[in-house]
């Protein structure tokens, strides 16, 4: 059974990959990093990948 790690490094690798095989997705992507442009990219990425509708986020302590 992989660890929460390993399934995140997956599902980032799998979402990057995916940006980059469809014009549509890299569009998708940048318009929900303009939401958010105050991240990381690889938090971003991850919140891309998890909801791409997402307008605003906040971290959980």
């Amino acid at each position: 059974m992989p660890s929460k790690t390993e399934e995140y490094l997956a599902l980032a690798q799998r979402t990057a990959n995916g940006l980059t095989r469809y014009w549509e997705s890299w569009t998708d992507y940048l318009t929900t990093a303009s939401r958010l442009y105050k991240y990381p990219f690889a938090d971003q990425l991850m919140i891309y990948a998890q909801r791409p509708d997402a307008t605003a986020c906040a971290e959980f302590d």
